[in-house]
């Protein structure tokens, strides 16, 4: 029993408890309406937070998340006149699952710091998005199918929240049952040793953040179906929340280490976060003060730099 429950992430717990207080003094949280609002936003932030943490594990990062959901909003609207719903949503998906592969290329062949590859791909992809886009918004062609993906039901669910579960499935297999899955903690952790191991590092990286990619394509379909347009601005902090969404599940950014239940439950408690924030009607400002004090406490954590913690865990 001791040892089925250290195999429990610590962020569980702190999960559970989040749950119960919320349930206990904030009103409506505990409803049914309620609780789907909440997993609709964890499955969005969840798909983006599983590619993120792909790279996370191998010690990189990603902030063009948010730009190529963006653009890949874009280019939907732009091809679906030419292509159809479908065709449409497989373009906009294309152009994510593109970026992701720049970023990989850039960072896996020419060496360079995955910090300033993404950061300068955000700039440039959201540069690409507004001008194709005039800066403003783009209507996409009326189409009951474009809905589908973020208010369909499927098996019961919402069509988000099975998208995620299966996207956390997928996760979950690729770094627990495959090579390539092994390889990338082995770099993150330490990629010398991952050279001296025989494992192809540049192409393991750059496998990474083109998985990555696909990731975030599947964010980029529901948000875009969300919207029901072309956003050059569609939700710009994603990246950043996804990033949240690695580090209070538990995945630390050094690399190393990670796993899909974290993710799934980092992304759990960003968007309960951000879902109380609004029921009861916290200013913005306290908002984003709120999860980013839970963010500073999620890596005091990781690095058990708390000496209460120390105690406990010897």
């Amino acid at each position: 029993m001791n040892a089925l429950l250290r195999r429990v992430p610590a962020s569980f717990w702190a999960l559970a408890l989040l749950v119960i207080l919320c349930a206990l003094f904030v009103p409506r949280f505990a409803s049914l309406g309620n609780a789907e609002n909440v997993l609709r936003v964890a499955a969005i932030l969840a798909l983006a937070a599983s590619g993120q943490a792909i790279v996370l594990i191998i010690g990189g990062i990603d902030f063009s998340i948010g730009s190529a959901v963006a653009l890949a909003s874009v280019a939907t609207v732009l091809a679906m006149p030419e292509l159809g719903t479908v065709g449409g949503l497989a373009a906009g998906a294309g152009v994510a699952v593109a970026i992701g592969a720049a970023n990989g290329a850039l960072v896996a062949g020419f060496s360079l710091p995955a910090f300033l590859v993404t950061l300068g791909m955000l700039m440039a992809v959201h540069g690409v998005a507004a001008v194709l886009s005039g800066g403003l918004p783009l209507d996409a062609p009326p189409s009951d199918l474009l809905s589908w993906p973020a208010r369909g039901v499927v098996l019961g669910m919402p069509v988000p929240v099975a998208g995620a579960a299966l996207a956390l499935l997928v996760l979950h297999v690729v770094l627990r049952h495959t090579v390539l899955g092994r390889s990338w903690f082995l770099i993150g952790a330490n990629p010398v040793a991952a050279r001296f191991a025989g494992i192809p590092v540049r192409r393991a990286t750059f496998l990474a953040y083109l998985a990555g990619g696909v990731f975030v394509a599947a964010a980029a379909v529901v948000l875009t179906s969300r919207v029901a347009s072309g956003q050059p601005n569609l939700h710009p902090g994603l990246p950043f929340e996804a990033i949240a969404a690695c580090a209070v599940g538990g995945i630390p950014l050094a690399g190393g280490r990670g796993s899909a239940a974290q993710v799934a439950i980092g992304a759990l408690i960003i968007a309960i976060l951000n879902n109380v924030g609004v029921l009861l009607n916290f200013p913005a400002a306290w908002q984003l003060l709120l999860i980013g004090g839970v963010i500073v406490g999620a890596v005091l954590l990781q690095h058990e730099r708390l000496p209460f913690l120390r105690a406990v865990r010897s």
